[in-house]
């Protein structure tokens, strides 16, 4: 244990310091490319200086995900480091996809992607954060105050621990580390101000209950929608514009943050995503996973429509309540009261329902640089299957 510490204490040395110093209508689509949602363009202009013709390569990279990544599985096997899209000066995105492969022989190409070479495969990194996972769960483990989330770091082949100032010393934070096992050098440590935060908004001039509506979902005839774990427990009422219109019938939180509730048989359910500009809707498509680098929106009464990148997956966050994890991280703004809304990708696949954010001083993180914006979402995915639930498309 005290070598542990030694080299936990070291690492985070090296971390802390380096972190002081671094301080209307559709558009016309071209044959064989997507049709532009015109609400989905203004918006990731806004947010990310995307261009129409950026969107238009972005969505199509996102296509080619599914098939990279399975001949990449093949290829490399147990070496495999994941794949994700980035974009280069121009804004033009490419296929990357990591190997841990050693050695000086020739990596075996995939097409349509660009090979890297890394240390550590995607097996690894995820048994770090599982280690991680299990240790923040230990019974004679302290409280963790200071450790606010951790997840895996696909582009930099890393674990990302994100602490607050000053914890990187404190006891709770060395036997946390320590009690991992994790290789240290799969880590890297980050120091960040904002304190992670449930997205809930106990005041007045909610969507439902203080929170805001996922995606509308279907289980036979029943109606519904999913939503964040943490803004019901089972039972609770649901109420939209001081309406009872039904009830939550299961939720999870922490350990995950998901739930699905009820609605009645006269309301309506849409498969679109309501974007605050109008009456201005995006239409949901399906639910397939976008890849780390993909754009994102996110949908919330609070701060309405905004949009980022996936920055992080398979990451796990230490809230007040307790540790949630498995969930993704983007650069997206968001805020309090956008808890349990809608996330979808660029190429119109919901993608999951905001659990938390890192906020600043006034809810939310809207005002913080983009470069250090972390907001998190519970994926769609599993929800559907645990829930037995369809998801409701346009």
């Amino acid at each position: 244990m005290h070598t542990l510490h030694a080299a936990v204490r070291r690492t985070l040395a090296l971390a802390l310091l380096s972190a002081a110093a671094a301080g209307g209508g559709a558009l016309a689509a071209q044959p064989g490319l997507p049709t532009l949602d015109p609400g989905m363009v203004a918006a990731l202009e806004r947010d990310l200086g995307m261009t129409q013709d950026q969107y238009r390569m972005s969505v199509d990279a996102e296509r080619k995900v599914p098939a990279t990544e399975a001949a990449a599985r093949q290829r490399y096997g147990d070496s495999y480091a994941g794949t994700w899209i980035e974009h280069d000066a121009d804004g033009h995105p490419r296929l990357i996809v990591g190997t841990a492969v050693q050695g000086g022989q020739r990596l075996p190409a995939v097409e349509g992607a660009e090979v890297r070479q890394v240390r550590y495969s995607l097996y690894e990194l995820e048994q770090a954060v599982h280690a991680l996972d299990q240790s923040a769960t230990s019974r004679i483990m302290r409280r963790l105050d200071g450790v606010q989330s951790w997840g895996v770091d696909l582009p930099n082949n890393r674990v990302v621990v994100t602490l607050s100032p000053g914890a990187g010393r404190t006891d709770a934070v060395m036997d946390f580390l320590a009690r991992s096992d994790v290789d240290t050098g799969a880590l890297h440590f980050e120091v960040s101000e904002q304190i992670p935060s449930t997205l809930i908004n106990i005041y007045g001039g909610i969507q439902y209950n203080g929170c805001s509506i996922g995606f509308p979902v279907t289980r036979g005839s029943t109606k519904g929608f999913v939503t964040a774990g943490h803004c019901g427990s089972a039972g609770t009422t649901v109420r939209i514009n001081g309406t009872t219109v039904g009830s939550f019938q299961s939720s999870t939180f922490p350990g995950s943050d998901a739930a699905w509730a009820t609605v009645r048989q006269q309301d309506t359910l849409f498969g679109r995503v309501w974007q605050y500009s109008g009456s201005s809707t995006t239409p949901v498509v399906g639910s397939t996973e976008a890849a780390v680098g993909s754009a994102v929106c996110r949908s919330g009464y609070r701060t309405g429509w905004r949009c980022g990148t996936i920055t992080r997956t398979n990451v796990s966050v230490n809230y007040a309540q307790g540790t949630v994890n498995g969930l993704r991280e983007s650069n997206a703004c968001a805020g309090q009261g956008d808890s349990g809304g809608s996330w979808i990708s660029s190429a119109g696949h919901a993608q999951g329902v905001t659990s938390g954010g890192a906020l600043g001083s006034d809810g939310t993180n809207c005002g913080i640089a983009q470069s250090q914006r972390r907001s998190w979402y519970q994926r769609l995915t599993p929800m559907l299957t645990s829930y037995g639930v369809n998801l409701v498309t346009n």
